[in-house]
């Protein structure tokens, strides 16, 4: 079997300990033995008959980053997924954990494939036929589709079991259906899926009932499966409830006060996906927020967060508009008095949630008369058009049919307001993500280029907030054992050998609001199973050394 010897490199191993000088070797897609300087010169290993040695004098190297919240289990089954997935193994991640927010492309039926297709449509980066129907054949098509471009772990979402079960976004699973929503949940962990998404926000996730997500989380639980939540409200003020919370409680606390009664009644282990405050008014609920998950973790509630360290986030277009819209957008994109009344409500929405028009950015408008309009926002864009910014978003869901992508931002701060992302970040329950969207057109979010490097450069060397070995844990070890990944995370004699070599002094995130597609600065080399598929910074054409990985 091929083997590598890394030489002369700082150690950073994953588990949160001090980074060491040391060397480590690696025998196949494993990792044999780390040799620090302590323990003597590794000549033995180095004369070795055929081996490869890297000198790393100046660069430390730390397991492959883990990307706890991704959606690309919608780009892996297209055979050339690498050709714009690049930029996230080129940033150093090699293992991605997909399925959240309530959608995977398994398990689906011939009822269900073209509801799920339609609703999951601005995750999907082209198309695809679904030459799988339950996740055990998703997962072992994967597997034998002609490679993967990094390692997946998948879970299974809320809303492709109800799509499968009751084929209406609406509607709540009778007795029946619930039976058949458990079942497919089981079928999903004996194939391997690590947990269970909810995307509340989204239908048919924002129409469901808690005592209905109340059966899904103990099911998860009972299975010792992680329960992932998009909640219904990331800020003060969301159309996902009915009412406007002039004296009531914020909505984005309203909506995490749900999730943590129902992680706290289930007993089920449970990450709170992008734990962010979308708006400027929305920021001041962030340390009532810290609080309230800090006391279910009191109560004896398994509980932890991620975040991503951009002010941005994408979603689609629509997002934006209140459930009452949604439910019959067609129409209600023709009638005035419904644009009226939206009109009224996103009014008081800027007052409750402090974002105007001008922090919508679009990423891909979805039709091709729209390309123009990436990288624009809505201000840019109705001035452009001489209209005003609403009609030129519902112009763009109309044209897109409500596929359009968006970034927003003002989300948990802004490039001069950066002290409420450092505190979550700083937080010991906070781990990293991307949370973003790659297709082959439009302006990319820029945490798909720039993530992790973001976190390493400027909020670990250049403003302290977090310790390298502590920061390199929470993209490592410590998400792998969070999460259930086995034998990938750290450094250490029989685990896979995921490695990223980087310079810490010159690590950086270069993405700009407009160039949100420059490539990062300091990642060297970047190995998937030990095999090398970053060099100099650059991915190195179709390699595809991924894996399918599977719960035990």
């Amino acid at each position: 079997m091929p083997n590598m010897l890394i030489r002369n490199a700082m150690i950073i191993d994953g588990t949160g300990r001090d980074a060491f000088k040391g060397s480590v070797y690696v025998i196949g897609d494993r990792i044999e033995a780390v040799i620090p300087s302590t323990a003597g010169p590794d000549d033995d290993i180095a004369r070795k008959e055929h081996n490869n040695i890297i000198d790393a004098q100046g660069l430390a190297v730390a397991p492959g980053f883990i990307d706890c919240h991704s959606h690309f289990d919608w780009a892996l089954p297209l055979n050339h997924h690498q050709e714009f997935l690049f930029p996230l193994i080129e940033q150093g991640i090699t293992t991605v954990v997909t399925g959240n927010c309530g959608f995977s492309p398994a398990p689906v039926n011939e009822a269900s494939k073209k509801l799920v297709r339609d609703f999951s449509d601005i995750l999907a980066a082209g198309p695809f036929s679904y030459n799988w129907e339950g996740m055990g054949e998703f997962l072992d098509y994967l597997d034998s589709a002609g490679g993967l471009l990094f390692n997946n772990a998948q879970l299974v979402g809320h809303g492709t079991l109800h799509l499968g079960a009751v084929r209406d976004i609406k509607r709540r699973p009778d007795s029946e259906e619930s039976t058949v929503m458990t079942n497919l949940l089981a079928e999903a962990f004996d194939s391997g899926v690590f947990g269970l998404s909810f995307g509340l926000m989204y239908p048919p996730g924002l129409f469901s009932a808690r005592q209905d997500l109340v059966v899904m989380a103990r099911a998860a639980s009972d299975r010792g499966r992680i329960l992932t939540v998009h909640m219904r409200a990331l800020s003060k003020y969301s159309g996902s409830y009915p009412n406007i919370p002039f004296l009531s409680k914020p909505h984005n606390l309203r909506a995490l006060d749900e999730i943590l009664s129902i992680g706290l009644e289930t007993g089920v282990r449970l990450q709170i996906s992008h734990f962010i405050f979308a708006g400027r008014k929305s920021w001041p609920t962030a340390q009532k927020a810290v609080r309230m998950i800090e006391a279910a973790r009191k109560k004896g509630l398994e509980v932890m967060w991620d975040i991503y360290p951009h002010f941005c986030g994408n979603s689609y277009l629509a997002v934006f508009l209140p459930t009452w819209f949604v439910k019959d957008l067609a129409h209600n994109l023709e009638n005035r008095s419904a644009i009226r009344k939206l009109r009224f409500e996103l009014n008081i929405a800027k007052f409750l949630v402090g974002f105007d028009m001008s922090d919508i950015q679009i990423m891909d408008a979805g039709y091709p008369a729209g390309e123009k309009y990436n990288r624009m926002n809505l201000v840019e864009i109705a001035r452009q058009e001489g209209i005003a910014p609403l009609e030129a978003m519902l112009k763009i869901i109309k044209e897109s049919h409500g596929k359009a992508l968006q970034l927003t931002y003002g989300y948990s701060g802004d490039e001069n307001n950066e002290q409420l992302v450092e505190k979550l970040m700083a937080h010991k329950l906070c781990l990293f993500e991307t949370d973003t969207l790659l297709r082959t057109s439009g302006s990319p979010n820029p945490a798909s280029y720039g993530a992790f490097p973001r976190i390493l450069g400027r909020f670990v060397r250049d403003k302290k907030t977090l310790r390298l070995a502590d920061a390199i844990s929470r993209m490592s070890g410590k998400t792998a054992r969070w999460m259930g990944i086995p034998e990938r995370g750290e450094i250490k004699p029989g685990y896979f050998a995921d490695l990223v070599l980087f310079n810490p002094d010159t690590i950086a995130d270069n993405t700009t609001v407009k160039k949100t597609a420059r490539r990062p600065t300091g990642i060297e080399k970047v190995f998937i199973n030990g095999e090398l598929v970053v060099e100099a910074g650059s991915y190195l054409r179709d390699k595809k050394h991924g894996r399918v990985l599977r719960a035990n």
